[in-house]
C-alpha cells in the first residue's frame, strides 16, 4: 500500500476510551501522537510499576491472537482477538529481570531472561482458557536473547563469552537438546534456512554462518558497519537479498544492507526517527516496523532500499524524549494486519495497519 505525500504532514492526537473484558480501562495520552495511518486498536497497562520489556505474538489454530508481553517480573499473556477489549489470560512469573526476550515454536513460547532460573517453557495449547510452564530448561541460567528457527526446529539462544551462540534442538519442544555453538560475544540473532545473522555488539560486525550441520559451524562471511555502535538487531526481508541493521546508541541510524552477494555486502540506505535512538527492526512485506526509544513505533516502507521512506508512526508523547524511553518491541506477524508494541513504561499497545495484513 502507497500512501500520498500529503500524510507525512498530518498528525492527530488520539485520546480513546474503552473497557477491557477485565474491567480494566484503555486509555490513550491525549498528548500522544500518531499518523492518520496508524490506529490504536487497544492498550493494556496493568504491570507499570514494576515495568515491561519485550513482545511477541501467538496466533492459535482457532485463530485467535495473543500478545506474550514480557513483565519485568513475568510474562502476561493476553488476548488481542477483539482489541477493544484486551483480557488477560494469565500471569507467568518469573525471575525479575530488566531483560526479557520470547519467542514461539508450535504451540509453546520460549522465555529468557537475564537474572536467573533458566528458561521457561510456556504451554499455550488450553487457550484461551490457561495457559502454564510444563518445564524450565536448566543448561543456562541467563540469556539476553533468543530466536527460533521454525522450519528447522532450532533454538539459538544468546550466550556467554565461553559460548556466545547457543543451538537447541526442539525435536522435543518440551525437553530441548543443545546441538551446538558458536560466534563471538553477540547481542541477537536472526536464522533463515540455516544461515545466522549475528548481531556481533561492540565488534561493530554482522557475523554470518552456515548451521546446517550443528557440529560443524561455518563462516559464510563477516562485514563491518562503518563507525559501528553497538550493533543491536537484524532482520531480512522476505526475498532475502536486504538485511536492516539497528545500534543501540544515540544517533546511530538503522542501515538496509544489499546482502544477495555475501562477498560484496553493500550498503544501499538509512533511517532515523527523531528520538534518534532506535532500538528493533522487524519486516514484513516491504515494510519495517521498528520500535524506536523515544520515538514509539515507526513504520518505514523500504520497497526502495536506498531510500527508505516514513509512512506511519505513534509515540505516547507529544514530542520525541532521549535515552532508553518508550518502545521496547514490536510484532507485525498476524495475519489480521494487527502490530504489538511494548512499551517500557506504558505496556502494550495494540495498532492497525493495512500494510500488515496478509
Amino acid at each position: 500500500m502507497m500512501l500520498g505525500k500529503g500524510f507525512f504532514q498530518r498528525v492527530v492526537s488520539w485520546g480513546i476510551g474503552a473497557t477491557f473484558a477485565s474491567g480494566l480501562a484503555l486509555s490513550v495520552s491525549q498528548n500522544a501522537l500518531a499518523s492518520e495511518e496508524l490506529r490504536v486498536a487497544g492498550h493494556f497497562d496493568q504491570y507499570s510499576q514494576r515495568g515491561y520489556n519485550d513482545v511477541w505474538g501467538y496466533t492459535a489454530p482457532d485463530g485467535r491472537e495473543y500478545a506474550l508481553l514480557g513483565v519485568v517480573h513475568g510474562t502476561s499473556i493476553i488476548d488481542i482477538t477483539d482489541p477493544a477489549n484486551l483480557r488477560e489470560v494469565t500471569f507467568i512469573p518469573s525471575s525479575s529481570s530488566t531483560w526479557k526476550d520470547i519467542k514461539t515454536y508450535s504451540h509453546y513460547a520460549y522465555v529468557v531472561n537475564e537474572t536467573s532460573g533458566g528458561m521457561q517453557i510456556i504451554d499455550l495449547s488450553k487457550l484461551p482458557e490457561s495457559a502454564q510452564v510444563v518445564n524450565t530448561y536448566t543448561g543456562f541460567s541467563t540469556s539476553h536473547n533468543l530466536y527460533i528457527d521454525v522450519e528447522n526446529a532450532m533454538l539459538y539462544a544468546e550466550g556467554n563469552n565461553a559460548l556466545p551462540v547457543r543451538m537447541l534442538s526442539l525435536a522435543d519442544p518440551v525437553h530441548p537438546v543443545q546441538v551446538g555453538g558458536f560466534g563471538v560475544e553477540c547481542h541477537d540473532i536472526y536464522v533463515r534456512n540455516n544461515v545466522a545473522f549475528i548481531s556481533e555488539g561492540g565488534h561493530g560486525t554482522i557475523g554470518i554462518f552456515d548451521t546446517s550441520d550443528s557440529s560443524n559451524i561455518s563462516a559464510l562471511g563477516r562485514f563491518e558497519i562503518p563507525n559501528a555502535g553497538y550493533v543491536h538487531n537484524s532482520w531480512l526481508n522476505e526475498d532475502g537479498t536486504i538485511l536492516m541493521t539497528t545500534e543501540e546508541n544515540d544517533g546511530k541510524t538503522v542501515k538496509l544492507w544489499d546482502v544477495s552477494d555475501l562477498s560484496d555486502v553493500r550498503k544501499l540506505g538509512e533511517y532515523l526517527a527523531p528520538g534518534k535512538l532506535a532500538h528493533n527492526t522487524h519486516i514484513k512485506g516491504h515494510y519495517a516496523y521498528i520500535s524506536h526509544y523515544g520515538s514509539g513505533l515507526r513504520i518505514v516502507d523500504i520497497a526502495d532500499p536506498s531510500n527508505p521512506v516514513e509512512v506511519a508512526y505513534y509515540m505516547d508523547n507529544n514530542s520525541p524524549r532521549s535515552g532508553f524511553k518508550d518502545a521496547w518491541g514490536a510484532f507485525p506477524f498476524f495475519s489480521s494486519g494487527k502490530i504489538l508494541m511494548s512499551d517500557i513504561e506504558n505496556g502494550l499497545y495494540v495498532f492497525e495497519f493495512a500494510g500488515a495484513r496478509d
